[in-house]
């Protein structure tokens, strides 16, 4: 009997026949919203806005050297911003890959709803942030160029460069910054949203060569060739790490809604996560094992229940994390542009000692 064709085994899964159905999966209670995600959302991107800020206005600890134990603890806090975008991915595949993989399974995915909504939610946003990243430093460019923080782009912390180059615009309208071109010079962040988009493309043709009812030898190859297409676009780099974090936060979301873990369970994630923030400031481990605990970690937790349905402070953390994605676009070209004006008024030219008189 001749093997079915990948096409005709993906029109069935649409339509299930009567001898092989599969019943969508459980949901857990109050399943469509999980207030704990929102507050490590907008804890992710204030741990990114205050990285960047300090490191545009402020001196890297290794020049103080007889730094008390509260400047210790501001650089920790503000050192952890690259960590703030593992938390982010994790949450985004909870949210995002967790949804693709359920409707997957239960055969309701819509592709064309999944790219609409994908979209919308990525480019109303985006869009206009770029306008304004490009007025901002045209305006920044034109009155503040006498400026530290116009004047010395190739030498500037945060990693912020002189502007952008044209051949770059097509590829951050598509969203690919950093996957497939280098950020903005501008606003270098954006680096995280393009890896993101990338996973949203993935997620689908992954977890649909998974989950469809297609033969072993038919889902190894698929799989391989699949994989094969990804390390020849991509390679073998850092992105793997990214994308297994992302993985973690699926898997979060598959137990969060259909196992009832002890809270235990929960609180041993946070410590662990919490645990390799402060790792991460130290030599003790490599960075990359750092970067698995806080993902790996924070999975753990909201893949427990009543971790990821707690309420702590559920207004502040809703209006935030509603409002971070569009802090995390704009933040560091705004920083900058600030930066110049209290220049301007004062501020010295140079960066400083972090004190009450600096705040």
């Amino acid at each position: 009997m001749d093997e079915p064709s990948p096409t005709s085994t993906l029109a069935r899964s649409i339509r299930p026949s009567s001898s092989f159905r599969l019943e969508p999966p459980p949901k857990a209670p109050d399943a469509t919203h999980w207030p704990f995600l929102d507050l490590v959302r907008f804890g992710a991107a204030l741990l990114v806005l205050f990285g960047h800020a300090r490191g545009l206005y402020f001196e890297s600890i290794t020049n103080l050297p007889n730094a008390g134990s509260g400047t210790r603890l501001f650089y920790l806090l503000t050192g952890i911003h690259y960590e703030g975008v593992m938390l982010f991915f994790v949450v985004s595949g909870f949210l995002v890959g967790g949804s693709v993989w359920r409707n997957i399974e239960a055969r309701r995915f819509d592709a064309r709803r999944y790219l609409t909504n994908r979209f919308s939610r990525i480019y109303l946003v985006l869009v206009p942030a770029l306008v304004l990243v490009f007025a901002v430093e045209l305006l920044g460019k034109h009155f503040l160029a006498d400026t530290r923080f116009y004047a010395m782009r190739p030498l500037f912390p945060s990693e912020v460069a002189d502007g952008w180059a044209w051949n770059q615009i097509p590829c951050h309208l598509a969203a690919l910054q950093g996957a497939m071109c280098a950020p903005w010079g501008a606003d270098p962040p954006l680096w995280s949203l393009g890896w993101e988009w990338v996973f949203y493309l993935i997620a689908p043709v992954l977890f649909g060569i998974w989950l469809l009812p297609l033969r072993p030898i038919t889902r190894a190859i698929a799989l391989a060739c699949f994989g094969a297409s990804l390390v020849s676009l991509f390679g073998l780099g850092q992105w793997l790490m990214w994308f297994a974090i992302w993985l973690a936060g699926v898997g979060a979301a598959q137990l969060a809604t259909r196992r009832d873990l002890p809270l235990t369970v929960g609180l041993a994630g946070l410590a662990l996560c919490a645990a390799a923030l402060v790792v991460s400031r130290t030599t003790l481990v490599p960075g990359v094992v750092a970067d698995l605990g806080v993902g790996i970690g924070l999975a753990i937790a909201i893949s427990c229940r009543k971790i990821a349905s707690a309420e702590i402070l559920k207004s502040v953390a809703a209006r935030g994390a509603a409002f971070s994605y569009s802090l995390y676009l704009i933040h560091l070209p705004i920083g900058v542009f600030v930066g110049g004006l209290l220049e301007r008024l004062g501020w010295p030219r140079t960066l400083v000692a972090p004190a009450l008189e600096a705040y």
